[in-house]
Formats: C-alpha cells, structure tokens, sequence
C-alpha cells in the first residue's frame, strides 16, 4: 500500500524518466519511478490517517509551476554538497526532502535538507520505507 496523492500533474511516461535520467546521469530508484508513474506531485489528503511527519506535498516533475528538476538546478546553484540529492517532497517550513541518486551505499537514501540551518538529516534508508512511514499512525 502507498499514500494516495491528490492535485498531481500530467502524468509522467517513461520516455519522460529515461530524459530526466538522462539530464541527470543517474538511473532513479525503481519504486520512485513506479510511484511517480502513478503520482506525478500532489498532496496528501488533509482528512488521511498516518504519520504526523509533516510533509507539504510532493514536487511534480517536468510539468507544473516549479518542476522538481528546475528545483534542483536551483538548489545546486547555491549548495553543490547536494549533487546527486534529488527534491522530490517539502514540508510546510520549506525544507526539502531528497532522494539519493548518488553511487552505493549512499543510493535510494532519503534526506531532508533544512534551508533555514543548511544542514542535511538522514531520514530513511529507502523511498519505500519513506511512504510505509507516512502511512504509519
């Protein structure tokens, strides 16, 4: 089971991950992929059951006012440590939440990256464990 989300983007097609995979030189975890398939951004259900994390919402990618690749190419402009570290949710204080792309052992891990203290914080070890965790009362 993972979180429904609601408000999405234009769905994504494969051919639109095999260019952004492209772009960014690096494969993307096969149950981000999936669930980006399904989701492309959007919010999670105000009246929902789960974990109080306090995730916003979850970027679109390719299309919508602020894409998650444009975001990125703007976060690497003024932290390089983040190369590698996609933005793929926020939360209501404008902290992102990234995924790994990077090389073993690193990859698949997720991170918030906390604007405000420009510090990195392992969250989880997976994309999957991330969406059992907001599913989590």
């Amino acid at each position: 089971m993972r979180p429904v989300l609601e408000c999405c983007e234009q769905p994504l097609t494969e051919k639109d991950f095999q260019e952004l995979e492209k772009q960014m030189g690096r494969p993307f975890p096969p149950a981000f992929k999936q669930y980006y398939l399904h989701y492309n951004g959007g919010y999670l259900p105000e009246d929902r059951e789960g974990n109080a994390v306090i995730v916003g919402g979850f970027n679109s990618i390719r299309y919508g006012k602020l894409p998650a690749e444009k975001l990125y190419a703007d976060l690497l402009e003024n932290f390089e440590q983040l190369e590698g570290l996609f933005p793929f949710a926020y939360d209501q204080g404008g902290n992102s939440f990234l995924i790994s792309l990077r090389s073993e052992p690193d990859y698949n891990n997720i991170y918030v990256w906390l604007m405000d203290l420009k510090e990195l914080r392992f969250i989880t070890d997976s994309f999957e464990d991330f969406l059992v965790f907001l599913l989590e009362e």
